[in-house]
């Protein structure tokens, strides 16, 4: 089983725990610890799955271009230039491998488009082509370039340091909200028998823990930038 999956399970796991613990009821805690684990599923995963490759991918391309160019400028050759370029390169972009072996040096970085889609990779390209075409030294041509990239990166790795550091505190402060509930339970022991098959209660726990795994999926889309599914489907439709 994924790591991903691991997480999820626990997290699930978790809801249902609390949620018994604060009502003593199992068909409770299953619909709770279901409710989270779907949400996740649906929702919580493909969203992380796209913020992770899309951070992936940024991270590739600088590394790609940064190593490119430089073996391009000392070695002349795209052969050995794609071939530095490509060493870190994760399992993704290998399973590209047998098609790329069929190409051309130049082919293969013209195909990488496809594989980074990112306007930092397009405007390597027409940096190249430039090269290509005109000569002289490829650095100074694209100094610019560089310097833009590793702007983003930097910018981009600050950003998910703090990112990072804002989600810890935000499900902190829910795991906080979910001791709480618990404690409210055994606080008011003497009212529990009563207050356990209230209809109020019950609702106001349920409502607390569906919006407890709401704000938890709007965070994370939030956090990522994702779109939610729903919103997606009206605007491919539109």
């Amino acid at each position: 089983m994924k790591k991903e999956y691991i997480v999820l399970v626990l997290i699930s796991l978790l809801f249902a725990v609390a949620s018994f613990l604060s009502i003593g009821l199992w068909y409770f805690a299953l619909g709770v610890g279901a409710m989270a684990f779907l949400a996740g599923l649906l929702f919580v995963l493909p969203a992380v799955r796209g913020y992770s490759a899309k951070c992936r991918l940024r991270h590739e391309c600088y590394l790609f271009i940064h190593g490119f160019l430089v073996t391009l400028s000392v070695c002349m050759s795209m052969e050995k230039a794609f071939e530095v370029g490509t060493h870190s390169m994760g399992k993704e972009f290998h399973a590209l491998d047998e098609t790329l072996s069929q190409m051309e040096a130049r082919e293969k970085v013209d195909y990488l488009v496809n594989y980074f889609q990112s306007d930092l990779y397009r405007m390597f390209l027409s940096i190249l082509r430039l090269y290509l075409d005109r000569g002289g030294d490829v650095l100074k041509l694209s100094s610019e370039l560089t310097a833009e990239a590793s702007r983003l990166e930097e910018t981009e790795q600050s950003y998910e340091k703090q990112a990072a550091r804002k989600l810890v505190s935000f499900l902190f402060l829910w795991v906080m909200a979910l001791v709480i509930v618990v404690f409210i339970r055994f606080g008011l022991s003497s009212f529990f028998e009563s207050m356990q098959h209230s209809i109020a209660y019950v609702g106001s726990l349920l409502f607390f823990y569906l919006f407890c795994v709401l704000s938890i999926v709007v965070y994370i889309y939030a956090h990522t930038g994702a779109k939610m599914p729903f919103f997606a489907a009206r605007r491919k439709k539109a």
